[in-house]
């Protein structure tokens, strides 16, 4: 019976510490490697089974060290993101200990399972209100939430360390440090908290960035367009004025009108107009960095999506595919398309060439933008994860055999069925 209840206890412990850790996955990411979860796992289980009493200076110390080293040794995040968080988790813990090992003195199972069900909540709550695992916070604004979370940590460590261990304590000022413990533990709901708006109001504040990047770019695109018409529609008159000039001046004439980026009429690509401009812009790029394109667009009519986020769709996949095209050898340089509206599926395939040291990139992650200007740069391939999620799409890239694959599909959901 002993046997199995100390079974048990030990596989309550680890599931306590499971939740624990899967709920600081809901803000940071582990990285690779099998012993990394192992030495999380084991920090985890470490924090959770410490007992912390006012005044009893001998566990907290190593106990924060330890968890918090294996914070930064195992998440992938900036330095300052992983310490932030870890010292929230921490700080919460170390509370949640303080709080109830103050409270009572109860057998050492039923601590456990306290502990377990304590995890497990703060879990299901950490899961539904956490930001989209992409989310991003400036370092300033991580600044602010480490200076928010110290607070919380430091009283935890102010009512553990500082009173005198040999003194035996009066009721009220053991309530005292009850309320300060529960008053840190409340303090980790309104860091999440803050994390989260920020986060939203950040992932806002990028939104509008790439609408009004996107509404530039289909605005210059239009442009063009207009160029493109006004030259054919003048065109007799440009015949008429030829006849009549000198051989001489009619040379200069015609070179200047060569060089007029309108000159070059748009290629029919398919039947959506939006898509042909793009394609025809991107080819002529294409062709003056001697990149090969190959193109098969089978667009049957007009896209049922704002020309604005279409435009955005193509000339951010291609601008991307050119540029690391571009850094490849002459000869080497391939993309490669392939669009279809059909069925109610709008879908897209982009294929280009890619240099071994890039190739490496891991799969379904957004590259970081190779520029040097990387606050202007770096927002291609954002700006195409938020409008296909925003038409209820999807969007995949993967990177084998020395090529980048984008791949994405949105419903159409006026499409003739």
């Amino acid at each position: 019976m002993g046997t199995a209840l100390y079974i048990l206890d030990k596989l309550a412990l680890f599931a306590a510490a499971y939740f624990a850790m899967k709920s600081s996955e809901c803000l940071l990411s582990i990285k690779d490697g099998l012993w990394r979860r192992i030495v999380l796992i084991s920090a985890y289980m470490l924090i959770i089974t410490m007992v912390i009493f006012v005044g009893d200076r001998d566990n907290l110390p190593p106990t924060v060290i330890l968890f918090m080293t294996a914070v930064m040794i195992c998440y992938k995040e900036s330095k300052l993101q992983r310490f932030t968080i870890g010292l929230m988790f921490c700080s919460t813990m170390l509370a949640f200990n303080g709080f109830y090992d103050n409270l009572s003195n109860p057998h050492w199972g039923t601590r456990i399972i306290i502990r377990l069900v304590f995890w497990v909540i703060l879990y299901l709550l950490i899961k539904h209100f956490a930001p989209p695992k992409d989310y991003e916070l400036s370092p300033v604004l991580w600044r602010l939430i480490l200076f928010l979370t110290a607070l919380p940590m430091g009283i935890t460590c102010t009512l553990v360390i500082v009173p005198n261990p040999n003194y035996s304590f009066p009721y009220f000022i053991v309530v005292t440090c009850l309320v300060c413990f529960l008053i840190c533990l409340i303090a980790f709901i309104g860091l999440m908290w803050a994390i989260i708006v920020l986060a939203r109001q950040q992932q806002l504040e990028r939104e509008v960035l790439m609408n009004d990047m996107n509404k530039r770019y289909y605005q210059a695109m239009e442009q063009q367009q207009f160029e493109v018409r006004r030259l054919r529609h003048d065109l007799a008159n440009h015949l008429q004025i030829l006849s009549s000039l000198p051989a001489t001046e009619r040379d200069a004439y015609l070179a200047e009108l060569i060089e007029n980026p309108a000159i070059d009429s748009t290629l029919h690509y398919c039947a959506d107009s939006t898509v042909n401009a793009v394609l025809s812009a991107k080819a002529s790029v294409m062709e003056q960095s001697s990149i090969k394109l190959e193109c098969k667009a089978d667009i049957t009519r007009e896209l049922p999506f704002d020309k604005v986020d279409v435009c955005a769709l193509f000339a951010n996949a291609l601008d991307n595919a050119i540029e690391a095209s571009r850094k490849l050898p002459e000869g080497q340089r391939w993309i490669q398309l392939k669009a279809r509206a059909q069925k109610g599926l709008f879908a897209v395939k982009i294929a280009n060439s890619l240099p071994k040291e890039t190739s490496k990139a891991a799969e379904d992650t957004l590259p970081a933008t190779t520029k040097t200007d990387k606050k202007s740069h770096g927002y291609g391939l954002r700006s195409i994860s938020e409008i296909v999620s925003r038409y209820g799409g999807s969007m995949e890239i993967r990177t084998e055999d020395d090529q980048f694959q984008l791949f994405l599909y949105m419903p159409m959901e006026d499409a003739d069925e």
